[in-house]
């Protein structure tokens, strides 16, 4: 009996400590399933900015010629029997250059000659024949209508002495266009024609350059006329000297395109070029221009959002924010942003297409991080 009654005390006694057991552990899972999970934070790679004020830096290849140079040719066509200078010779004013076979000008100019002859005697002529019926005309032995005739036949004949006279002129001009001659003192810079070659009227045959003062012919795109315009300086440099530099000043800016480049013929001179500085020399113009206040940034920190550049801002809370930039330019290493962000804004540098907005983020720096350098 007594083993009985302890039986059924330890069975109840299990039951009781098997309940509060269930219990406790269904607290337990109740409690869990409460708890919200903690939120995960993503590392990020994130720069902050600066402003500063920065030039803008373009480069132009060209090459070096005189203040004044222009094309020379012979006036009329024909043979080249002489040619007394070549490249890089110094020439006086009025010194031959080169000559032209005169023969067929010799002999143009010596038909016109004939022919101012034949005029001037058929003036003659006309003269002594209206001289003559003026007098009978004061006799009345002739008519006036016969005076009218002599006297249109004298005038007729002196407008062809006149012209005979022109043609002379012409003929002797191009006996004289024969002979290339300089203009000025100065520098043969090319030359188009030897000796023994046929050329037409206006055909080139040499290039002189008669100034000392030297610039740079440089092509400019059409997006850049207006950096050339506004430029803050402009530096020359020499491919055969490259470590010294000169100065430069816009002298003249084509006022219409080349119309197969598409590009504007600008023209530098040469501030305090000296006897160094030769004709066709190849050169650099490095034209600077200030481009306001500027946020550099790697290229792949920029975002698009609707087509439209943007990046990842991480705010005071450490969360991502998208925000709409306006890109200055792009360089070879970056971008510069010339709106949309202010100094000590940290923006995201890596991994910017795989963010969302409101992301929880830590900022981690790499062993080295790049920069970016304005040009």
């Amino acid at each position: 009996m007594d083993i009985l009654l302890h039986r059924r005390a330890f069975s109840q006694v299990a039951a009781a400590v098997a309940l509060s057991a269930s219990v406790l552990l269904g607290a337990c899972a109740r409690s869990g399933a409460q708890a919200p999970a903690a939120a995960s934070v993503r590392p990020v790679v994130a720069q902050t900015v600066a402003a500063e004020g920065r030039s803008k830096t373009e480069r132009y290849s060209g090459e070096v010629h005189a203040r004044f140079e222009a094309p020379l040719a012979f006036r009329t066509d024909g043979k080249i029997s002489h040619r007394n200078v070549g490249i890089g010779d110094r020439v006086r004013a009025g010194q031959v250059l080169a000559t032209l076979d005169p023969a067929d000008a010799t002999m143009n100019a010596a038909g016109a000659q004939a022919a101012v002859a034949a005029a001037t005697s058929q003036r003659d002529v006309a003269r002594l024949q209206r001289d003559r019926i003026a007098a009978l005309r004061e006799r009345a032995l002739v008519s006036q209508a016969q005076l009218d005739q002599v006297n249109d036949a004298l005038k007729a004949a002196e407008a062809a002495l006149q012209q005979a006279r022109q043609q002379l002129g012409v003929r002797e001009n191009q006996v004289r266009y024969a002979t290339l001659t300089a203009e000025h003192d100065g520098i043969i810079t090319t030359q188009d024609a030897e000796a023994g070659q046929v050329v037409a009227t206006g055909q080139r045959v040499f290039g002189l350059a008669w100034s000392d003062e030297r610039e740079v012919h440089i092509a400019v795109p059409e997006s850049r006329v207006g950096e050339l315009r506004a430029a803050t300086s402009l530096d020359v440099t020499l491919w055969a000297q490259p470590g010294r530099r000169y100065a430069g000043t816009l002298r003249e800016l084509s006022a219409a395109a080349d119309p197969q480049s598409r590009t504007f013929l600008a023209k530098v001179a040469i501030v305090d070029a000296g006897a160094d500085v030769q004709l066709q020399m190849s050169a650099d113009v490095a034209v600077a221009s200030a481009t306001g206040e500027s946020y550099a940034l790697p290229a792949s920190a920029l975002f698009h959002q609707d087509a439209e550049p943007a990046v990842w801002i991480v705010d005071a809370d450490d969360r991502l924010a998208l925000r709409k930039v306006v890109v200055a330019r792009y360089v070879d290493d970056g971008i510069a942003i010339s709106e949309g962000l202010a100094a000590g804004d940290r923006v995201v540098t890596r991994g910017v297409h795989t963010l969302h907005a409101g992301d929880a983020v830590r900022i981690v720096e790499l062993p080295f991080q790049p920069t970016v350098a304005e040009r």
